[in-house]
């Protein structure tokens, strides 16, 4: 079940990113996730998070990883050079 988002105006004049009240977990208790200064940037952010082509697949792989992965890759191309 993939959560879904709406935009909701605050008391402030800020437009708050709430999640939709059907995933709450505490059903007295709305979720908020960011809140924004203009609607249209908060509209934009909520059609990219229910959109599920922005999900980050399998192959997702974090900066930390992929600096590893290099690291492996030039040790072991330096002990091949050795050999």
């Amino acid at each position: 079940m993939k959560m879904k988002w709406e935009v909701k105006e605050l008391p402030s004049g800020k437009w708050g990113i709430f999640l939709c009240k059907k995933y709450w977990k505490f059903k007295d208790k709305p979720v908020m996730y960011a809140a924004s200064i203009t609607e249209d940037s908060a509209t934009r952010r909520v059609a990219r998070m229910n959109n599920p082509a922005y999900d980050f697949g399998l192959n997702y792989v974090t900066a930390k990883q992929a600096r590893e992965a290099d690291r492996k890759k030039k040790r072991e191309e330096k002990q091949k050079s050795k050999k």
